[in-house]
C-alpha cells in the first residue's frame, strides 16, 4: 500500500445488531508511519498482518518478523493505546511453497504462529515492565520535589515570622512565597509527567 487505501465499510450482523468496521490500509513503509499516530485511539482494534513466507518460498521465524516490523509496531501500539488487545493475522495459509505439501506447509505456518503469539506477548511483557520503573523513578523524583517545596515553603515562614517580629516589613510585597512559582511547576509538570505513564500500563 502507497499512503492511504480507504476502503468500504464492512458490515457484520451481531446479536445486538450490525457492526460496522470502516478500513483504512495504510502504508506500512517508514515515510507513512506518522499518519497512524492520530488514529490509534481505544475506539481502534489493531491488526497485525505478518506473512509466513517469502517470495522466493523462504519461511520467516518469530524472530525475523519481531526484528523487521512487529517489535516496532507493538511499542507503537504500547505508547498510544496500552490497553488495547492485538490481533495477529498470518498471511498464506493456504498457499504453500512450490514443491512443499499443503499439510507440511500448514504446520510450519501453525508454528510460526504459535512462536510468534509467545514473541509477542514477552515484548509486552518487557514494555510493562519498564513502564513501572519509569513511573516509579518519577514517583521517587516527584516525592523529592514535594520535599524540597516543603522544606522552602517551612523556611520562608519562619523568615517572615523573625521578620514581623523585628516590626520589619516584608520586602515581597505580597504573600507570594520565593522560588514557589517554579518549584511548583516542577512538581506538576512530574505529576502530568507520571499520570501519563500510568495510562500507558496495562493488565497482563
Amino acid at each position: 500500500t502507497i499512503a492511504i487505501d480507504v476502503g468500504r465499510d464492512w458490515k457484520i450482523e451481531g446479536e445486538g445488531g450490525p457492526l460496522v468496521f470502516e478500513t483504512w490500509d495504510f502504508g506500512g513503509q517508514a515515510a507513512y508511519r506518522t499518519l497512524h499516530s492520530p488514529f490509534l485511539s481505544g475506539r481502534c482494534l489493531p491488526i497485525l498482518v505478518f506473512r509466513s513466507t517469502l517470495e522466493d518460498g523462504q519461511y520467516l521465524s518469530a524472530e525475523q518478523l519481531m526484528a523487521d516490523f512487529l517489535r516496532l509496531w507493538l511499542q507503537m501500539l504500547h505508547a498510544h493505546i496500552p490497553s488495547s488487545q492485538v490481533v495477529l493475522v498470518c498471511t498464506r495459509w493456504c498457499s504453500p511453497p512450490a514443491g512443499v505439501a499443503v499439510e507440511e506447509h500448514q504446520a510450519r505456518v501453525s508454528a510460526l504462529c504459535a512462536a510468534v503469539t509467545e514473541a509477542v506477548a514477552v515484548e509486552m511483557q518487557s514494555l510493562n515492565a519498564q513502564t513501572v520503573k519509569e513511573l516509579g523513578d518519577l514517583r521517587r523524583q516527584e516525592e523529592r520535589v514535594a520535599k524540597a517545596i516543603g522544606a522552602e515553603e517551612e523556611r520562608t515562614r519562619a523568615s517572615g515570622n523573625q521578620t514581623h517580629e523585628g516590626g520589619g516589613k516584608d520586602k515581597g510585597g505580597g504573600h507570594g512565597l520565593p522560588g514557589q512559582s517554579g518549584e511548583h511547576q516542577d512538581l506538576k509538570e512530574l505529576r502530568s509527567i507520571a499520570a501519563q505513564i500510568e495510562k500507558r500500563l496495562r493488565v497482563v
